[in-house]
């Protein structure tokens, strides 16, 4: 068999009617007909018996107004796809809906170097993620890193630059606020703030 690196389309692709899909939503489970081309491609390569990766990356953001960090997933690779394809499959693998045809050849010492370690990579972060979010651990959903610096939009703190320390929630508190440390006369000074009024300082 041989690897090969192939481009994608990162617009949704329509998936064949057999590779229909259900996802589970707040409306309970809805069947899925379209999907991101990297994932796509990846979908219908596996199922004609293919190894195929499209590389997911599942990090935690805070959308909107919403309090809480949640799992976007994401295209770690935009565009590109790997895949193991054997000799006799290649015609119908280049047929896939949002691939394109034209496929670069990885040899063998490249896979084992570069794209067999990255791969590893990927899989060991995405199971920490799902780790994660199976424990609905929110203060390792946390969008920031500690010592990261955050800008206050509001509150008795405004305008200020804290550096991020962690998530908490006491007994007492409807939902987790940010703890951070903050320049105060020359001190400096732990203070709480809803996860509302930051946002990460350029």
């Amino acid at each position: 068999m041989t690897w090969y690196l192939g481009i994608t389309t990162t617009k949704k692709v329509t998936l064949p009617r057999h590779l229909h899909f259900e996802v589970e939503t707040g409306r309970g489970a809805e069947t899925v007909s379209q999907e991101r081309g990297e994932f796509a491609v990846e979908r219908q390569l596996r199922a004609l018996g293919i190894e195929a990766f499209a590389p997911r990356k599942i990090e935690f953001k805070r959308q909107g107004k919403k309090r809480y960090a949640e799992p976007v997933t994401s295209a770690y690779l935009p565009g590109y796809i790997f895949a193991d394809i054997p000799p006799e499959l290649f015609a119908q693998a280049v047929q896939c809906r949002g691939l394109n045809a034209s496929l670069m050849t990885v040899s063998g010492q490249e896979v084992r170097r570069h794209v067999q370690p990255f791969l590893s990579k990927v899989s060991e972060e995405n199971a920490e993620a799902q780790r994660i979010i199976d424990s609905r651990d929110r203060a390792a959903m946390c969008q920031f890193e500690p010592g990261a610096a955050l800008e206050v939009l509001a509150g008795p703190f405004m305008g200020r630059i804290v550096r991020f320390s962690d998530m908490v929630q006491a007994a007492h508190d409807v939902h987790p606020v940010i703890e951070a440390r903050a320049e105060m006369f020359g001190q400096s000074v732990r203070v709480q703030i809803d996860p509302l009024d930051v946002k990460g300082a350029a």
